[in-house]
């Protein structure tokens, strides 16, 4: 069984937070959101794993919230979904090949840093965003094992 896609929903205003699924596990929030739509985010998506934020949201970030999403089990990524047309797909997509190249160099005993600088020449991918997938369960194609979004 091989690895498949990383389904990431781009939501691009605080309106589409109420709009989402409960099943999303992975969010891009392309505004810089204030603590009340993080946890209205929170609420509407119980299971989400994964947040990802522009680095000038992430770093507006007080400390509080970022021990609130911690403390939830969300996982707070730096980036941006380059290349990504909203109006076009809701969801910027990381393919599997790009999850099993990280697979790969991983297994090839490669560090995190080159990992990252070959990553990003293949696919405009943040640098944390890359870290996230190289430490968590979407390297393993173990049934078991909990996917977020898998396509």
């Amino acid at each position: 069984m091989g690895l498949g896609s990383v389904r990431i929903r781009v939501v691009t205003s605080r309106d589409e937070i109420s709009s989402l699924g409960a099943e999303e596990k992975a969010v891009h929030l392309a505004f810089r959101p204030s603590d009340r739509d993080l946890f209205s985010l929170v609420k509407t998506c119980p299971g989400i794993e994964l947040l990802q934020l522009p680095a000038s949201s992430y770093e507006g970030l007080s400390k509080f919230i970022r021990m609130y999403l911690a403390s939830s089990g969300i996982h707070l990524v730096k980036g941006d979904v380059s290349g990504h047309w909203h109006d076009l797909n809701n969801y910027f997509v990381i393919p599997a090949y790009v999850l099993e190249k990280i697979n790969e160099l991983k297994v090839q005993g490669r560090t995190d840093e080159e990992i990252i600088g070959e990553i990003t020449h293949i696919r405009k991918i943040s640098p944390d965003m890359i870290l996230h997938l190289l430490h968590s369960s979407f390297l393993t194609s173990s049934p078991e094992q909990p996917r977020m979004n898998k396509i």
